[in-house]
């Protein structure tokens, strides 16, 4: 991932906007828009001062902007999944990620809400729209 790409990233994560950025790390309102647009005048990337600032401003290591090739901030600790998280990675385990995609391809068919009863066991009720009388077999 490119440093426009993660400034942008981490800026909408915290909620910050371009000017705030700037106001927040000492960086002027231009070259932080100029680092977002990737001018290829001056190139995508900042002075190492101008990094250094961003960086801290932002609460991620140097390293993480400057490397392209890493997607997450090494000195951050990975998230810890949600107990619905964790329960869903069990399942897909437990029913085998072959399963798994055959309800994900029948949601897109059936709709969302009959794969996720399929998918936690729940039993298959018919619904009936209300204002319809249910219809018997024998009365055709």
């Amino acid at each position: 991932m490119r440093i426009a790409e993660k400034l942008y990233q981490q800026m909408v994560q915290q909620g910050l906007n371009q000017q705030k950025l700037a106001k927040l790390s000492g960086v002027s309102d231009s070259e932080v828009s100029r680092i977002l647009r990737g001018d290829p005048q001056k190139g995508p990337f900042p002075g190492l001062e101008n990094a250094f600032r961003l960086s801290k401003a932002l609460g991620v290591s140097l390293d993480y902007l400057a490397d392209d090739a890493l997607d997450a901030d090494p000195t951050r600790p990975a998230p810890t999944p949600s107990a619905e998280e964790q329960e869903v990675a069990e399942l897909v385990e437990e029913l085998g990620h072959r399963q798994v995609r055959r309800i994900l391809d029948a949601a897109r068919f059936l709709g969302p809400e009959v794969a996720l009863r399929r998918l936690f066991g729940a039993e298959m009720k018919p619904i009936i729209e209300v204002g319809e009388a249910p219809r018997r077999a024998d009365s055709a």
